[in-house]
């Protein structure tokens, strides 16, 4: 099994009497996207500033590449890449100049294919020696994206990476985050609100609710890989009992004019042939996926 780029161990936020992260323990490995989540107030932001060093740890530790943040600041953080919050940039120099000046900070130097290859990946090839105040939102985000990755870092952390652009550049920066982590190897640490775009994006999903770590789970166990299927099928109470007898494990269930059963979808052609060969009538079936969304909610809510 491959070492992980990040290691959290049981990590602990007091401030004044107050435990705002209560005990955290999780690991982010190179070649995924993982993806923090919580309601606002949960701790992930909190979590986020300890993990590169811009808070203080009361207890636990983070470990990057092996290096802790707290006792070897520099090796640890020499890994990382990221956006806390808002990009800052200097706004009355161009973002090529932007890049330029963060470059100069780095202790190796940077080549200006590299820049132009970071440039290009974000899409601000024609807008990259305007002033960085006449940018969008979204551009800065990008901008800001470029900056974080100029030193192929082993980790790169984003906090609401896609906020403020349009649905084109959220695609466009969704690939791109998945292209680095799954071709480059490295590991991505996401935090955001957008919960479809996160389905989409992460390899696996940790959920804090009020500064506890609630559930780390793959994308594709959070969700089920169990469909909702529903059947507009005649007669439908002997339908039901047939299903219950032949598929007990479907859970079949009667509401309205519709049968609905909890199925994999593998299972699904297979029961429909079945209840075509029994003479059912069948005059429609769809299925879908239990989202990320209602996933989401249904346990955040259920911890409160």
């Amino acid at each position: 099994m491959k070492k992980p780029i990040v290691e959290i161990k049981n990590l602990k936020k007091v401030i004044g009497d107050k435990t705002i992260i209560h005990g955290i323990s999780m690991d982010v490995f190179p070649g995924e996207v993982f993806g923090f989540l919580g309601p606002n107030g949960a701790g992930k932001t909190t979590t986020i500033r300890m993990m590169v060093g811009l808070m203080g740890i009361t207890e636990g530790e983070v470990l990057i590449n092996g290096f802790s943040i707290e006792k070897n600041f520099e090796k640890a953080i020499s890994h990382v890449g990221g956006i806390i919050e808002n990009p800052e940039m200097y706004k009355f120099l161009s973002g090529y100049d932007n890049l330029l000046q963060y470059a100069r900070m780095l202790p190796d130097p940077v080549k200006k294919e590299r820049i132009d290859e970071i440039v290009k990946l974000v899409g601000l090839e024609k807008r990259i020696h305007e002033k960085v105040k006449g940018y969008s939102l979204g551009m800065r985000q990008r901008l800001g994206l470029a900056q974080a990755l100029l030193h192929s870092p082993a980790l790169l952390i984003l906090d609401e990476p896609t906020n403020g652009l349009d649905p084109a550049g959220i695609r466009e920066i969704r690939t791109y985050i998945r292209k680095i982590a799954h071709e480059e190897g490295i590991a991505v640490f996401v935090s955001s609100h957008m919960l479809s775009e996160m389905q989409l994006m992460c390899d696996r999903i940790g959920i804090i609710q009020d500064g506890h770590l609630v559930s780390v789970e793959t994308v594709g166990d959070f969700v089920g890989e169990k469909v909702n299927t529903v059947l507009e099928i005649e007669p439908i109470e002997k339908a039901r009992e047939f299903v219950e007898q032949t598929f007990p494990e479907l859970n079949p269930k009667v509401n309205g004019a519709k049968l609905f059963v909890s199925a994999s979808r593998e299972k699904v052609p297979s029961l429909v042939k079945v209840l075509a060969e029994n003479e059912f009538e069948i005059y429609q079936v769809s299925s879908e996926n239990s989202t990320l969304e209602e996933k989401f909610l249904e346990m955040t809510e259920g911890t409160k």
